[in-house]
């Protein structure tokens, strides 16, 4: 029997040498106004948005003239939203004239990482987790605003545009059955992808993707089940009816080889209400997952998905008929499991 799997690929998806330490960590109060943030969400998902986004955690640090090494002023602070304002915890923090600036911001559905570390000017999230679990299946956006520099007075306010920094998937199926049959799709899952990289701020760029889990058999391998909503799970689809699955987030990487494992169940029912096959199938493909883009792949629906072969005859080779005259009415039966059109 053959077995194969079309998948088609669609995207569619910011001092002086006599201060003292407490000064040259948080700035002077008298010489200027207090440090503030506003924020935007870019490209709206089904986790945050800016109607929900409340908090992210801010990292910052300066430089002088005269003092080339990074200082830091923020790490890891929480900056949560009072109506249309954004706040911070702890004391406050002042511009320096003349000092220059970087600043980094995240936030986890409105959480932290816990993977963060910000050394001298450079934040990174390392080894960060994106598989099957709750909480590493969320939005995760990042922003940065570098190279601002303070003022005496007139500072406005650090504005983040903030990004997705992840990507998402979701597979929608089209029956291409004939009249009478009707097919269910479950227990659609993604497997032997890689779920742990590095996010270096000042790059923007994820690095170090590897699997925490090797395993070459299918059944060890790394999985994360790929939901349908609650109204399209066990939907009977008609010939060229479709049911799309929710997303789930991937950890951006391009892959080299066809070794991400695409696996879904397949129900085939005839129009006598018998179920004619029902059984797992599954497609390798060689995604490109890039940052803040959401992908929709195509999955079509045929008879070589069921495992189904056609009903065809053939005559014995020695057999003679040559005593019955030749009829010209040709006809091909085909009987039960007959799955396509042609």
């Amino acid at each position: 029997m053959k077995k194969s799997l079309i998948i088609f690929a669609a995207a569619a998806l910011a001092m002086t040498a006599c201060t003292t330490t407490k000064d040259i960590d948080y700035g002077v109060a008298q010489a200027s106004k207090q440090v503030s943030f506003t924020s935007h969400v870019n490209k709206n998902t089904r986790a945050l948005t800016n109607e929900n986004f409340n908090q992210f955690n801010v990292f910052g640090s300066y430089t002088t003239g005269i003092n080339t090494e990074p200082v830091q002023v923020f790490n890891s602070v929480a900056v949560t939203k009072n109506g249309t304002d954004w706040a911070y915890s702890g004391e406050a923090r002042y511009w320096i004239k003349d000092a220059t600036y970087t600043f980094y911001a995240y936030s986890k559905e409105n959480g932290t990482t816990g993977t963060s570390r910000f050394n001298k000017a450079e934040l990174t999230l390392e080894d960060y987790i994106v598989d099957a679990a709750d909480d590493n299946q969320k939005d995760l956006v990042f922003a940065s605003a570098t190279n601002i520099t303070g003022k005496e007075s007139g500072n406005e306010k650090v504005a983040f545009d903030f990004k997705h920094i992840l990507s998402k998937i979701r597979f929608t199926f089209t029956s291409n059955f004939p009249d009478g049959y009707k097919v269910t799709v479950d227990q659609v899952d993604v497997r032997n992808f890689r779920d742990k990289g590095t996010f270096t701020a000042s790059t923007g760029e994820w690095s170090a993707q590897t699997r925490t889990n090797n395993a070459e058999l299918a059944d060890q391998m790394l999985k994360i089940s790929v939901p349908f909503a609650e109204a399209d799970a066990n939907k009977e689809l008609a010939p060229q009816d479709e049911v799309a699955t929710q997303y789930v987030y991937m950890l951006p990487f391009a892959y080299q080889q066809p070794n991400v494992r695409l696996y879904f169940r397949l129900t085939i029912t005839n129009a006598n209400g018998v179920v004619v096959s029902q059984k797992v199938n599954y497609g390798a493909f060689k995604p490109t997952w890039t940052k803040g883009t959401a992908y929709n792949y195509k999955v079509t629906l045929t008879g070589a998905e069921a495992g189904l072969e056609k009903i065809e005859f053939t005559t014995s080779e020695g057999m003679n008929l040559d005593d019955w005259a030749e009829g010209t009415d040709d006809v091909v039966f085909n009987f039960g499991s007959e799955v396509s059109n042609n």
